[in-house]
């Protein structure tokens, strides 16, 4: 740096040159090291997922669960705009006990293990709704811990909303003592039934 000129332009150029150099190799070298750990850690994370779901395997036979099925395929077929759209879900595992057959989903981490997690939420409702099941099972393999998650369907809920009714039409059948006011009454929360059964 005793022979740098600072008023030579060549010697500025060839300072500003390597600069450059300078600060693209420290970028390159940052961005490889950062890549190598983002990889590191996602096998990392894929490679416990992995040991989970055999530690899974094991905890659902102490369980006394039969393993029917592991990672199958099955297809979910749904209409969009009339036309018919296909995609796959694999559930972890199909277990039996007791005539009973179920879907287990292994869930490790914070946020999954719970069915109050959306994501979680949904991909059980979607097992259950397109695997023949008598049950979904999430299985937190953080706190070794198997939960019978149970969703209402729409039938369940309107056969609950028809219950509500008739009781209230019976209750008004006691309360009031006129024969017109009964059947003007039970009509009219007969027909608020239906309407809002329809949506």
């Amino acid at each position: 740096m005793d022979n740098f000129d600072y008023t030579n332009q060549n010697h500025i150029i060839f300072l500003l040159l390597a600069l450059i150099i300078m600060a693209l190799a420290y970028f390159i070298i940052k961005n490889k090291v950062s890549k190598y750990f983002k990889e590191r850690k996602v096998k990392k994370r894929f490679e416990r997922g992995n040991k989970l779901e055999q530690q899974a395997k094991n905890f659902l036979k102490n369980k006394g669960y039969t393993i029917v099925d592991y990672q199958s395929t099955y297809e979910h077929r749904y209409m969009e705009d009339g036309e018919v759209q296909c995609t796959e879900i694999q559930p972890d595992y199909i277990v039996k006990k007791n005539g009973k057959k179920y879907v287990v989903e292994v869930k490790s981490g914070t946020t999954a293990i719970s069915a109050r997690n959306r994501n979680t939420r949904r991909q059980l409702l979607e097992y259950d709704y397109v695997v023949e099941n008598d049950g979904v099972f999430l299985l937190d393999m953080e706190n070794r811990s198997l939960k019978l998650i149970q969703f209402k369907s729409k039938a369940e809920k309107r056969s609950g909303k028809l219950l509500k009714a008739v009781i209230i039409i019976a209750l008004i059948g006691i309360a009031v003592p006129y024969w017109p006011a009964k059947v003007v009454l039970g009509l009219a929360l007969t027909l608020l039934f239906i309407k809002e059964s329809r949506f």
